[in-house]
C-alpha cells in the first residue's frame, strides 16, 4: 500500500450542518505516493440524482490534474469514495464498485475514474461483532460509531494499526473541538464584559445628561418665580426622583401664579 503523501480538507461543513442534514459534513482530497488521488466524503442527503453528481466530481478531479506542459499519460487513477448515511441503491449490499469496463471483454481502463459507493445505513453491526467483521465492515463500524466510545475502548475494539491511527487523530480533534469550545467561551464571556461596560458608559452618559437638564430647569423655574436659587451642591445631593419630583412642583407653582 502507497502511504498518502498530502490532505486537502476541500470544503468541511460544522456539527450544526451535520446534525441538520443539510451538505457534505466533510470532502477530503489525498494524494498518494504515486501520484493516484482519493476524494472522501461524507454524505448526509442523498438525492437520486447523487449518482451523476459522484461521476461530475469525480472526472473534475481526474482532469485537474494536467498542468501546462503536461501530457494525457500523466493523469493517474482517481477514486471516488462515497460513504453515504443514507441508502442510494435499491439492494442489500454495502459496497458497490464502479469502473470503466468493456462490457465484452470485461477489460478495464486501467489509471482512469473508480467510485466507490458505502451505504452506512445498511450496517448495523455491533461492538461485539466488530472484532471478527471484515475490514469494510470494520470501518463502516467505526464511522458511525466512533463518537460513542472512548479512544481506550477504539483501541481495544478494532486494534489494527490503521485504525489506531485513525483514532489517535479522531483523540487530537477532539482536543482541538474542546479546547477551542473553551477559548470561544472565554471570548465570549470577554466580549459580555466589555459590552456590559459600554452599555453601562453609555447609560451613566443619558443619567448625567438627564440630571443636568433637570438641574437646569430648576434653577430656571426658581429664577422666574423669584426664589433663591438652590446651590449646586445641594442639587448634587438629589436623587433623579427628587430631581423631577422638585421639576414638579416648581412648574405647578408657575402654572398657579399665571392662572
Amino acid at each position: 500500500m502507497d502511504p498518502v503523501v498530502s490532505v486537502e480538507y476541500l470544503n468541511p461543513f460544522g456539527i450544526k450542518d451535520f446534525e441538520t442534514d443539510k451538505l457534505v459534513c466533510v470532502d477530503v482530497k489525498a494524494t498518494d505516493q504515486r501520484g493516484r488521488v482519493f476524494i472522501v466524503e461524507i454524505q448526509i442527503v442523498v438525492q437520486s440524482s447523487f449518482a451523476k453528481r459522484a461521476v461530475f466530481y469525480a472526472c473534475e478531479a481526474y482532469t485537474d490534474q494536467l498542468r501546462a506542459g503536461q501530457g494525457y499519460g500523466d493523469l493517474k487513477a482517481t477514486y471516488s469514495i462515497c460513504l453515504l448515511m443514507r441508502n442510494l441503491w435499491n439492494d442489500e449490499q454495502l459496497h458497490h464498485q464502479f469502473r470503466l469496463v468493456d462490457r465484452e471483454s470485461g477489460r478495464v481502463l486501467e489509471e482512469s475514474i473508480e467510485i466507490h459507493t458505502v451505504e452506512l445505513a445498511k450496517y448495523n453491526g455491533n461492538a461485539g461483532d466488530v472484532r471478527n467483521a471484515s475490514v469494510l465492515e470494520q470501518w463502516a463500524y467505526w464511522i458511525k460509531n466512533s463518537s460513542e466510545h472512548t479512544v481506550e475502548e477504539l483501541q481495544e475494539l478494532i486494534p489494527g494499526l490503521e485504525f489506531l491511527r485513525a483514532t489517535g487523530e479522531l483523540n487530537a480533534i477532539r482536543e482541538i473541538t474542546e479546547e477551542k469550545q473553551m477559548y470561544d467561551a472565554r471570548e465570549k464571556a470577554s466580549l459580555d464584559i466589555q459590552s456590559n461596560l459600554i452599555d453601562a458608559r453609555q447609560e451613566g452618559i443619558k443619567v448625567g445628561e438627564q440630571r443636568g437638564k433637570l438641574k437646569a430647569s430648576i434653577q430656571i423655574y426658581e429664577g422666574l418665580l423669584g426664589d433663591s436659587p438652590t446651590s449646586e451642591i445641594d442639587l448634587k445631593d438629589l436623587s433623579m426622583e427628587e430631581l423631577e419630583s422638585k421639576v414638579t412642583l416648581l412648574q405647578k407653582r408657575l402654572r398657579d401664579r399665571t392662572a
